[in-house]
């Protein structure tokens, strides 16, 4: 081989090097994690952990009140003299509960009685005339006969006016004799005094009920609700209802009313959105349970919409929903993550109890309360950038217009066409082993100046 020859041998040795690590780099830039691929949301595994469902569920607060409470209410038009009984008492029927004041109510019946007996004095004077100018009437001549009748019918009008102004009379003294009768108010059921209220609170309430007779038979359950969470409860759903004491006690039970009338004593403030402040309103509503065994009358409990917590599987450490695991049925089962670099990565996962009624699993292994997770999606790659705010998402997961690496033909990387080691290699010369072929001695000589290869 001559010196020209080995020399085009060397170079173009070299250049196929060249070749070879020039693909490897663009093949490596390729790989390498691309934010071009977009940006993946993530959340933490606190947030999506199914074992603490029912623990925030929505619960309302209530008591525990009888089945039979008779409201006591005041008539608005007397003064109460006074009350007998005190909060709490316990009552049993015909029990005087009040007494009104009835001094005015004596005075205003003895007028009515002297007004009573004047208009019937003007009736009787009246008829006294009558008769007197028909008496008039029957020797008088006929020009008069007409004057004479006309005053009689006045006057016999006028007693018909009076008659009825006594009958309305009466019966507006019938009502004060019967609230004179009545001015002792007395408990018509056995019971105890609950809400007992002074008559400047009824007036400040707006109310006229002034106690309740809550009787000492089966047990209801008043629980209370915002009207920003009326939607949440319904007639006829089934309840938890659970001891605010012993959380291992519980009752089963059923909203048998709703109450569609707010409830007087409420403060409650909302903001809705603006600098003003708006008044929410409270509303009633009430269970019939199941069994009343371990209720007490007056008995504070909390109140829960029943899905099914109860018997559903006791949930412990972290369980998330079926839809966030790849391949939970798999060998290999995964979830997408972000890594300590804050690019999303395949993290594999032990996967223990499945609940088939909730569609959430256990994860024994492979994730902490603290690791960040996004819901699997077709076109996550791994090495994506991952956000925790959602406004970082980009619409356009391929913004640039990149193409991932599996979708770009190899042909596109190195084209036999274009460049082959073969045709950079001496006739003879091994591929794999390019030093095959060439000279040993021709190595260890130096190369002309003018012939070198600038690098």
């Amino acid at each position: 081989m001559t010196k020209k020859k080995k020399i085009i041998v060397t170079a173009a040795a070299a250049a196929a090097a060249a070749v070879i690590i020039t693909g490897s780099l663009i093949i490596w830039n390729i790989r390498k994690p691309d934010d071009s691929f977009g940006t993946a949301y993530v959340t933490a595994v606190s947030d999506c952990n199914t074992a603490v469902f029912y623990a925030s569920s929505n619960r309302f607060s209530g008591v525990v009140e009888s089945q039979k409470a008779a409201e006591v209410k005041i008539d608005s038009s007397k003064i109460i003299k006074e009350i007998f009984v005190s909060e709490g008492d316990v009552v049993k029927s015909g029990t005087e509960l009040f007494k009104y004041d009835v001094e005015a109510m004596k005075l205003e019946l003895e007028e009515g009685q002297v007004e009573i007996e004047r208009m019937q004095n003007e009736i009787d004077s009246n008829n006294r005339q009558i008769k007197e100018l028909e008496a008039e009437k029957k020797n008088a001549g006929s020009d008069a006969q007409v004057s004479y009748t006309t005053q009689i019918q006045a006057l016999q009008t006028d007693i018909d006016r009076i008659k009825y102004d006594i009958k309305v009379k009466k019966i507006s003294l019938e009502k004060i004799e019967n609230s004179i009768k009545n001015a002792s108010v007395k408990a018509d059921t056995d019971g105890t005094v609950k809400g007992l209220k002074t008559p400047e609170e009824m007036q400040e309430n707006g109310t006229d009920v002034i106690m309740t007779i809550v009787s000492s038979g089966d047990f209801r359950i008043k629980g209370k609700i915002n009207e920003q969470n009326m939607g949440s409860i319904m007639q006829g759903s089934a309840v938890i209802i659970s001891s605010r004491v012993d959380d291992t006690v519980s009752w089963r039970g059923m909203i048998s009313e709703i109450g569609n009338e707010p409830e007087v004593d409420n403060n409650n403030m909302y903001f809705d959105g603006s600098d003003t402040e708006t008044k929410s309103s409270n509303y009633a509503f009430y269970i019939e349970p199941e069994s009343t065994e371990g209720l007490m009358l007056g008995q504070h409990v909390l109140i829960e919409i029943d899905y099914g917590q109860s018997d559903a599987i006791e949930k412990d450490g972290i369980w998330l929903y079926n839809d966030y695991v790849v391949d939970i049925d798999g060998e290999k089962p995964y979830v997408w993550a972000a890594d300590k670099d804050g690019r999303l990565e395949k993290r594999f996962v032990e996967i223990g109890q499945k609940d088939e009624m909730n569609g959430d699993s256990e994860i024994i292994s492979g994730l902490k309360d603290s690791d960040l997770i996004a819901y699997p999606a077709d076109d996550y790659q791994e090495g994506m950038k991952t956000s925790t705010d959602i406004d970082d998402i980009e619409q356009d997961d391929n913004i640039d217009g990149d193409v991932p690496i599996d979708d770009i033909p190899n042909d596109d990387i190195m084209n036999d066409d274009i460049m082959n080691d073969a045709d950079f290699m001496p006739e003879g010369a091994d591929i794999d082993n390019p030093d095959d072929g060439i000279d040993a001695d021709f190595a260890d000589k130096p190369v002309d100046d003018e012939m070198a290869v600038t690098p």
